[in-house]
């Protein structure tokens, strides 16, 4: 098995996927495929993809960008999916994150598993490139058939991944993934990494194209966020955080019954334990926000702008 994650590759793909998150990272790749040549006979050399599964939790600022996005990707002739929820690809109660928390009693939160990128972004992926590969290369589909049969007779899918350097501990090798499907069809590029490119040098080179850097992706609720970015939500997006503030209230009321049960520890002995967590675990997002109001009560809004366009991205999950 090669675990060399930048071992080269010999046979060129026959499809390649942009992973757009609509971010910095992702649209600097995307930049770069539209003004590279060697970019593209490098890392897209034969079709080209871009997709992108919708969260139904990113910022307007988000969304204006993959409107934005798709209309330049028309001029260049590349075709841009967002997987939509209405599109059927978004199974079970994972609609939306604001549907699963609320159909569930659930909230996203530090102390818990992160599974909303693999729920909402990773499997709407997979599941519309199956049927994708059926329509476009006519092969037969079904329960990932579809995707093994292209890779057999056109290669494995390239998965282009906007991780920047430094972030190296997010990459993983698809060829150790659990579901075989996978690692029979799809291998990882990560361009920005080979091409020593950070978060600084993807909002330089956004700028040296002539395009705007556009706001860091994220969910709204995203719990792996900064006291700083609790702040900047606070100025911006007040009806959100409440919003969000009311999700984990209901959460809380819902298993209120896990406030205080008897755990035992390892000695054998027994303690009373607050299992009932909320979005910081057992700080409670109103302690929260008035926590981070009065530490940045000195940040003009330019200030606090500035560091959100720096920081905020799904830094805790691997791909």
């Amino acid at each position: 098995m090669m675990n060399d994650l930048f071992a080269p590759q010999n046979d060129e793909p026959r499809l390649t996927v942009l992973s757009m998150g609509a971010g910095q990272d992702s649209t600097a790749l995307l930049y770069k495929y539209f003004n590279d040549l060697d970019f593209r006979r490098k890392y897209a050399p034969n079709d080209f993809l871009v997709v992108m599964s919708d969260t139904g939790n990113e910022h307007s600022e988000t969304y204006d960008h993959v409107r934005y996005l798709q209309s330049k990707c028309k001029e260049h002739g590349i075709e841009f999916v967002f997987i939509t929820s209405d599109m059927g690809y978004h199974t079970g109660d994972w609609k939306s994150l604001q549907h699963f928390y609320k159909v569930k009693n659930a909230i996203g939160s530090k102390a818990y598993p992160k599974i909303c990128s693999q729920r909402l972004k990773i499997d709407p992926i997979y599941r519309f490139l199956e049927d994708y590969v059926g329509k476009r290369y006519g092969v037969k589909t079904g329960r990932k058939s579809g995707l093994k049969q292209f890779a057999k007779e056109s290669g494995k899918i390239r998965m282009i991944i906007g991780i920047a350097k430094n972030e190296e501990k997010r990459m993983t090798n698809a060829e150790e993934n659990k579901a075989s499907w996978y690692r029979e069809s799809v291998t990882h590029s990560y361009p920005l990494v080979e091409l020593g490119m950070d978060r600084a040098a993807c909002q330089t080179y956004i700028k040296s194209v002539g395009e705007n850097v556009p706001l860091p992706s994220n969910c709204i609720f995203c719990p792996f966020g900064s006291l700083e970015e609790v702040e900047w939500l606070r100025r911006n997006y007040g009806e959100a955080l409440n919003e969000w503030v009311a999700l984990e209230k209901a959460k809380l009321n819902k298993w209120s019954h896990l406030n205080a049960i008897e755990v035992k520890t390892k000695s054998g002995k027994t303690k009373i334990e607050n299992r009932n967590l909320g979005v910081w675990g057992k700080r409670y997002l109103p302690e929260v926000i008035e926590a981070a109001k009065e530490k940045f009560a000195d940040w003009s809004d330019a200030k606090i702008h500035e560091y959100r366009m720096s920081h905020g991205h799904c830094v805790n999950t691997s791909f």
